[in-house]
């Protein structure tokens, strides 16, 4: 199976490539869209995921370039303020991904390098700016409330990198994971879900399909009894998407439909639980370039399919509902290196930009996270802008309605 952990973050590099004017149909970010931080105080930095559980309890997390070493990122909002905390001491981390149930149960996912400060802030099978022979592992920390703690977790075979995909936390007892092992000889992954019980990992057995191997991709729920994980099996080098639910006792396993036929097939690179015994489930067509075929989300209801109208984006890079559950994704469009929105409304696509301080201070811009926020009808995303091809970096994190 191809690389769908990593395709997410090629695209921070694809998205320094050309620039042009936002288009014209685009809504203006007066609509309200603000910049949490002002770009000046991220530089070098690179957020890649969000998550809240409520108006004064938020957090981004990422990565900072120093010039001689890579450090991990954890920014919290506490209502008032945006503000720095101090993560586990491990080096040459990056933290891709981050989940919460509560204020004092937060739950982040990067990767470490044993070559610390020799590569470059971008999640790449092979990394950006100089980067010695290394290993890579996969790190997991928890925010209790008051500090951050380092979680052990296995590492990957010999000769293998270990890293995460995906992140669902919902108590201190029961986190749910997705991660690669990524073979750089011959570039080739293998997906494993896991389990956290509170003491340790425990890897979790997922339904095949008959005698092509099922991987899991993402996972994403609302509770241990509402589980959602996309998987995809691989026949001759062409994908077949599959969504699975765990209600707390057994699988339920039923085939994504997708818009048409495709050589390499299709995947899923993002799931969103809409309520519980519901979901949206976006993919895209297996390529690792754009193609200029839409990305598809469609709606499972327990029982049926619902397909939305195609996306404007041939990739859909974040996906999340916001706080009065509407869906909101990002991507881009041909001809544009700044990274577009798009939020339906029930019967189309409405789409939307980023504050115009982005695109003044950056030739390009990313949104790597999206976040609903409880108990307000807001949304947050995160990502970056960047320059010179990843040179230039600002750490981005942008609201609409929560204020």
């Amino acid at each position: 199976m191809r690389g769908v952990a990593r395709r997410s973050a090629l695209t921070v590099s694809g998205l320094v490539l050309g620039l042009s004017g936002l288009l014209t149909s685009t809504a203006a970010a007066s609509e309200g869209w603000q910049l949490e931080q002002p770009l000046d105080s991220t530089a070098n930095r690179i957020y890649f995921g969000v998550t809240a559980t409520g108006a004064n309890d938020a957090w981004t997390v990422g990565s900072a370039w120093t010039g001689s070493a890579e450090v991990p990122v954890a920014v919290h909002w506490d209502g008032t303020k945006w503000a720095d905390t101090i993560t586990a001491p491990v080096t040459g981390t990056r933290l891709s991904d981050v989940s919460a149930s509560a204020p004092d149960n937060v739950w982040v996912a990067g990767d470490r390098t044993t070559e610390a400060g020799t590569r470059r802030p971008a999640r790449l099978p092979r990394a950006a700016g100089p980067r010695a022979a290394a290993s890579t592992s996969t790190v997991i920390q928890r925010w209790d409330g008051k500090a951050w703690t380092d979680v052990e977790h296995p590492k990957p075979p010999a000769g293998m990198d270990g890293f995460p995909v995906d992140i669902a936390a919902f108590s201190p007892s029961s986190v749910w994971l997705v991660s690669s092992d990524f073979d750089p000889k011959t570039g080739t992954s293998a997906y494993h879900l896991e389990h956290w019980t509170g003491k340790a990992w425990e890897p979790v057995e997922i339904p095949q399909v008959g005698a092509r191997p099922l991987q899991p991709t993402r996972v994403s729920g609302t509770g241990d009894d509402d589980l959602w994980v996309s998987a995809a099996a691989t026949t001759d080098g062409k994908e077949t998407p599959f969504l699975l639910h765990w209600d707390g006792k057994s699988w339920r396993q039923v085939e994504v439909p997708v818009p048409s036929e495709y050589r390499t097939g299709w995947l899923v690179n993002h799931v969103v639980p809409d309520g519980r015994g519901s979901v949206y489930v976006v993919g895209r067509v297996n390529e690792w370039n754009p193609t200029g075929i839409p990305a598809f989300v469609t709606r499972w209801d327990g029982q049926k399919w619902a397909p939305l109208a195609a996306s404007p984006f041939d990739e859909i890079n974040a996906a999340a509902l916001d706080g009065s559950g509407k869906l909101w994704t990002a991507g881009w469009v041909p001809g544009d290196a700044h990274i577009l929105m798009a939020v339906w409304n029930g019967t189309e696509w409405r789409k939307d930009a980023l504050p115009p301080e982005v695109a003044k201070t950056a030739e390009g811009s990313s949104i790597l996270g999206f976040t609903g926020v409880p108990g307000t009808p807001g949304v947050l995303a995160a990502g970056l802008g960047s320059s010179g091809g990843l040179q230039s970096t600002w750490g981005v994190i942008a609201s609409l309605g929560l204020r």
